[in-house]
Formats: C-alpha cells, structure tokens, sequence
C-alpha cells in the first residue's frame, strides 16, 4: 500500500507494474540510485516479472530528493530495518483475524493492518517532530 491519503489511509499502489524503464522515468532518477537502492534492499523487482509497483517509485523519487540533502542509500538502510519491524508488528496484530473463519475475516484483517499502519506512520510523524524540536531543528 502506498503513502497515506487524505482520510491518513494507505492508498493502493500495489497493482502498478512498471519496467525498470518506466520506473526510472516515473521517478526521474538515474540508473546508478536504483541499483545502489535495490543493493541495499530498499527496492526490488518482482521475481516472476522483473518488474516494479508503485511503492517502488514512491522509494526511488523520495531516495532521489534526500540525496541532493547528501543522503545517500546507505544512509536509508535503517528506514528499512524500521519498517521491517513496524510491519512484524501490525502482522501480530491481524494475525487472530487472519486465522478466523468466515467471508469477512479477510477483509476484517486487512482493514485492520491498513489503520494500524497508518497510525504507526502518525507515531512515527509525530516522534520525529518532537525530536528535531528537542533539538531546535
């Protein structure tokens, strides 16, 4: 799912199937970012298609932005390691209504994990505001 909307949900990206050619264009970067990116983790193809889906434009043009601050992918890796773990999280979470039986415990779970993503991505806002204002930043 992609970044939130409006209403702070996670809009859907997933169904977006782009060549590394029409990522890289979408994205307006160059090759050199997204093979240091898909080196580092951050993006990857699908393996039965090679090809990418919207989050990984969203990755590739938001890395692009950081590095003229002098970010570098390397320096991205702990965002990963993050959301690697946010993402353990809110799977514990969905998991008792993954198991249920039922036409609506799917969409019950899958419902769930988008507003418990999406206030985990209002946590994480609001963490680090505070603590660049700590900081005076």
């Amino acid at each position: 799912d992609g970044p939130p909307d409006s209403s702070g949900r996670f809009a859907t990206t997933r169904e977006v199937s782009l060549t590394r050619a029409e990522l890289l264009s979408s994205a307006q970067a160059g090759q050199e970012l997204l093979s240091a990116l898909e080196a580092f983790g951050l993006v990857t193809p699908d393996p039965s298609t090679g090809t990418y889906d919207g989050e990984a434009v969203t990755i590739t043009r938001t890395a692009r932005e950081l590095a003229s601050f002098g970010i570098e992918p390397r320096h991205l890796r702990p965002f990963r390691t993050t959301a690697d773990r946010e993402a353990g999280l809110v799977e514990q979470v969905v998991a008792p209504l993954r198991q249920q039986r039922g036409g609506q415990a799917a969409g019950q779970a899958e419902e769930a994990a988008r507003e418990v993503a999406s206030l985990a991505v209002r946590l994480h806002a609001a963490l680090l505001k505070t603590a660049l204002e700590r900081r005076g930043t």
